[in-house]
């Protein structure tokens, strides 16, 4: 078991504690130039007051976590999925070898959400990725999402109501994410994650950054994420996603909604202007226009 090196104040009653993410903290004097050669985003850049989306890769450019990257005055904090922590800190710390960065899980930290209306008077966020640290406690926000995460000590109960709510406006702001299921299903531009400014085709090298810039500068993109609306329940992520009998694509993300459920999945361009279904569900899919394009 992991033991706590942070000891943050806390965030207050009005955040709503999110069970699904965690954070991994990354400290020490080659934390920053560490992660530079194992992620997509070019962390040179990454300055106090904004958050970074990121991915790291296999050595083949399979997506293994997609990350929002927070500079705060503890080190470098990577929120992702629960679920991926202990493998990810493991595939991290592979290849540390004799650099100074400590990389754990931040067992002392959770990560939450607030209402903007909630937020303490001193905490200013202009603009979609913007990052304000007090006391410890890190606030930010994601593009198209109009709720604020917070990472730090929460004192408030989880709940599951506002949890989904947070996850389903996540699904309609076209933000990709890895979970266990999909490991190394994606490579990061079917993922959209370099429209959303989380891939740098200028710096070095990084683990599997040759079959992304190979793919970008050879325009061989075939296949991206979009947004749909199902009228079935809400598929688990590397369903597959059907043209008929054949397989389209495979979903990325989704949650439940009144009518149906919001999925996002990756789908071949060729095959996109088909009709579409969830494999294992009657009912065609919708599509459903995200904040940005990815055509």
């Amino acid at each position: 078991m992991s033991v706590p090196i942070y000891a943050p104040a806390s965030a207050g009653p009005d955040v709503s504690p999110l069970r699904g993410l965690a954070a991994i903290m990354v400290t020490g004097a080659d934390a920053r130039t560490y992660l530079q050669g194992q992620l997509t985003a070019d962390l040179d850049k990454l300055v106090t007051n904004r958050v970074q989306l990121a991915c790291c890769n296999s050595p083949q450019g399979r997506v293994q976590a997609v990350f929002w990257i927070l500079a705060r005055t503890d080190g470098l904090a990577m929120v992702l999925p629960a679920a991926l922590v202990d493998s990810t800190v493991a595939r991290l710390r592979k290849y540390v070898l004799r650099a100074k960065a400590k990389i754990e899980p931040a067992s002392a930290l959770q990560v939450g959400v607030v209402p903007r209306s909630a937020l303490p008077a001193d905490v200013t966020l202009p603009e979609a990725g913007s990052h304000h640290e007090i006391g410890g406690v890190s606030y930010f926000t994601l593009p198209g999402v109009d709720d604020v995460l917070v990472l730090g000590a929460l004192s408030a109960a989880p709940d599951a109501a506002r949890e989904h709510q947070w996850h389903l406006s996540q699904v309609r702001a076209g933000l990709p994410q890895v979970y266990p299921e999909t490991h190394e299903a994606f490579v990061a531009q079917m993922l959209n994650i370099d429209l959303l400014g989380g891939v740098s085709f200028e710096k070095g090298c990084y683990t599997g950054q040759e079959i992304i810039a190979r793919a970008h500068f050879r325009g061989t993109i075939k296949r991206r994420m979009f947004l749909f609306h199902s009228p079935g329940p809400a598929p688990v992520p590397g369903t597959r996603v059907l043209a008929g009998e054949q397989h389209a694509g495979d979903v990325v993300d989704a949650a439940a909604t009144d009518d149906g459920s919001e999925v996002l999945a990756v789908i071949s361009l060729a095959q996109l202007n088909s009709e579409l279904r969830i494999d294992g569900q009657d009912g065609s899919l919708r599509r459903v226009p995200m904040p940005y394009s990815p055509e």
